[in-house]
Order: structure tokens, then C-alpha cells, then sequence
């Protein structure tokens, strides 16, 4: 396991241990910088502050949490992860907004290309693969669009060749989108959608500034890649294993 990887699943393993504790307790702390070469850092004194975690770590990584039919990996325009993410996360909005008692039904998700950054493998999936295939912190975020700003969000897709959604269907003509339709009916200027991403582009991350205009936003507080293993572990514990494919709904107009 890489040094930023192993950093990365130490501070989440230890915010989650935190969380249960129910009184403060007293700490030490010595800052160290972490920087763009620290996946092949050197410093012995570094690597002898994790070493003590590096087992209890590697033995969490290691953990398998569902099995997979096939390898899934991510291209454009669409492809069999970056569907299985898109379904995965609008599945998730749904619910949210079901056990939190909102009153809206999110239609759409948008899941960034660039941000999926390892495959699936077939076979056993375990913990540390979710760690690669999703190593920022990235929170799920809830806009609300106008039929318009989807419009434009298309557009934008389009130009970017295809990113993970789910949804949403539409034609790529150049750099239009054609043929947009939402749950299966074509997309009303007049209307307003729910959508789910993560903050990065919420925020207008890989250019997505057309988000950054929605009318409303809710902040759901959990982490993608959590959801993610709590998704994976949910159809391990049902017996299902993990399989995708392209279906269409992002598609090259000849």
C-alpha cells in the first residue's frame, strides 16, 4: 500500500473511531508535511510514526466486502463503472430523502469521470479498492436545477465527451445534446430537477460551473466512498454480487 493511501485509510479509520468516543481525552501532536512526493517518501522518522498502524490498517484494507462478475472500468461516454457508480449514488439520494422526510424526489445523478480513479476487479472487492477507486473525501451534495441549466449541463457533457449519470439520456451531436430526457420524458425548460453529485463539481470543479447556479442545495453529510462500501457490503450481506453495463443513455448521434 502506497504512503498517501495508507494515510488516507488511517485518518478515516481514526475519525470513525472517534466518533464513538463520548468524552475528550488529552493528546499530543506533531505536524508533518504531506506533499506531492510523499507516495515515495523516505524519511525514516515518517515511516516509524505509521509503521504501528500499518498492520492494523492493511489488515482493515484487506477486508472484503462483495464480489464482482466481471472487472468494471471507467470510459467515455459511458461505460459498465462509471453506470454502476451513477445508479449507486442516485439510489442512494432517493433514500436519503425518503428517511430524512424531504419532501423531493432527485431524478438525476453525475457522477465525474475524473474522479473515478482505479477499476473494479472481478472477483473479490475489498475495502482498500474502494480507498483507489475513490480517495478524496468528496461529500454527496443534493441542487435543485431548472429545466434550463440541465439543458446547459448536457451541452457541457457533450463537449467533455461523456460523464458518468444516471437518470438522464441524451444524444451527443458535436457539441450539443440532443434528445434529453429525464426518467424517460423529454426535459422541460419549465420544470425544475433534483440532482446528486459530489461537492467538487457541485462546487464547479472540472468546469461544472453550471452548478454552482442551482437554485437550492442540501448538504447530506456522508462521504461517496462511503456510501459506496455501505452500498457493495449491503449486496454482499443479500447474496447479490456486483455486475454492470452500458445501456445507451449517453450516446454518440451519427
Amino acid at each position: 500500500m502506497n504512503i498517501r493511501l495508507l494515510i488516507a485509510a488511517l485518518l478515516a479509520l481514526l475519525i470513525a473511531s472517534c466518533s464513538t468516543l463520548s468524552e475528550s481525552t488529552s493528546y499530543n501532536y506533531k505536524n508533518h508535511a504531506i506533499n506531492v512526493i510523499s507516495d515515495s517518501i523516505s524519511d525514516e522518522q515518517f515511516m516509524t510514526i505509521l509503521e504501528p498502524y500499518r498492520e492494523i490498517v492493511e489488515s482493515k484494507m484487506a477486508e472484503v466486502i462483495a464480489y464482482s462478475k466481471e472487472p468494471l472500468i471507467s470510459y467515455r461516454p459511458e461505460s459498465p463503472l462509471s453506470n454502476f457508480l451513477s445508479d449507486l449514488i442516485l439510489e442512494f439520494a432517493v433514500d436519503y430523502c425518503k428517511d430524512n422526510q424531504l419532501d423531493i424526489i432527485p431524478q438525476i445523478s453525475l457522477f465525474n469521470h475524473g474522479g473515478i480513479r482505479a477499476s473494479i476487479p472481478q472477483g473479490p472487492i475489498r475495502i482498500q479498492n474502494a480507498y483507489e477507486l475513490m480517495p478524496f473525501e468528496n461529500e454527496m451534495v443534493l441542487v435543485l436545477l431548472t429545466g434550463q441549466q440541465l439543458i446547459d449541463l448536457a451541452d457541457y457533457i457533450t463537449i467533455r465527451g461523456g460523464e458518468g449519470v444516471s437518470g438522464i439520456t441524451f444524444g451527443m451531436n458535436k457539441n450539443k445534446a440532443e434528445n434529453i430526457k429525464v426518467q424517460g420524458l423529454a426535459v422541460d425548460v419549465n420544470r425544475k430537477y433534483w440532482l446528486i453529485a459530489s461537492d467538487y463539481i457541485v462546487n464547479g470543479g472540472d468546469g461544472m460551473k453550471v452548478l454552482t447556479w442551482a437554485e437550492k442545495r442540501i448538504e447530506t453529510g456522508y462521504k461517496m466512498r462511503e456510501v459506496i462500501i455501505d452500498y457493495l457490503k449491503g449486496k454482499s450481506a443479500a447474496g447479490v454480487d456486483i455486475q454492470a453495463k452500458t445501456d445507451g443513455r449517453i450516446y454518440h448521434v451519427e
